[in-house]
């Protein structure tokens, strides 16, 4: 088991702990997504389902940490530990290339959290060699794009409805370290560089 840990809090001072998703998690993934918003939820997947197929669930769930990687944010504040954000990287088979999505609550939105997702997904990605994200976003999720395009995502296809970003990964780390008020994503390097240390990648 992947027994990396990350403690850091949101720019309203929330505390949150970040882990990379485990088997056990299929519960706790399928809550967040019945909790997101109907509109947060259309975004994320490009339907409104609110409950997630079994083998749907089995895939977000089957993380190894090379070829899927994934981290959620739990929020310590809750009882159960909620997921209350969650980003993953699925490479595309025989490349360096990942598919990328992310998600929070609502509640979340405009914390700081898209942000240290970002940032967490882009250390992992590095160690395990993926050198480029690609990101598939609704044209109308003018959120996303901001985001995108602030951390470097330049826009490689469009079809009016549709809109796919490309993120080198190493220029977006760079300009994640370099934004004003680091908050959370200063613990995020930290820790990777602990990580990087004590806990070497093991090739699949």
């Amino acid at each position: 088991m992947d027994n990396r840990a990350i403690y850091t809090s949101l720019k309203t001072g929330k505390r949150i702990y970040l882990r990379p998703v485990r088997p056990q998690d299929s519960l706790r993934i399928r809550d967040s997504i019945a909790n997101l918003s109907d509109e947060s939820r259309y975004f994320r997947f490009f339907s409104g389902m609110k409950k997630v197929p079994d083998s749907v669930l089995e895939r977000l769930v089957a993380v190894d940490g090379v070829d899927h990687i994934a981290w959620a944010a739990l929020d310590l504040a809750e009882r159960d530990l909620p997921a209350v954000g969650v980003v993953r990287a699925v490479r595309m088979p025989g490349t360096h290339k990942a598919e990328l999505a992310i998600a929070t609550l609502d509640a979340y939105h405009n914390t700081g959290m898209a942000r240290i997702l970002m940032a967490t997904i882009g250390c992992d990605c590095a160690e395990a060699g993926i050198l480029t994200l690609e990101a598939h976003v609704l044209a109308e999720n003018r959120k996303a794009r901001s985001l995108f395009k602030a951390l470097g995502g330049t826009c490689t296809q469009s079809d009016g409805a549709y809109m796919t970003y490309a993120f080198d990964v190493a220029r977006m780390n760079d300009l994640i370290a370099a934004m004003d008020g680091l908050d959370g994503r200063r613990d995020v390097f930290a820790a990777f560089d602990r990580f990087s240390a004590y806990q070497p990648r093991l090739a699949s």
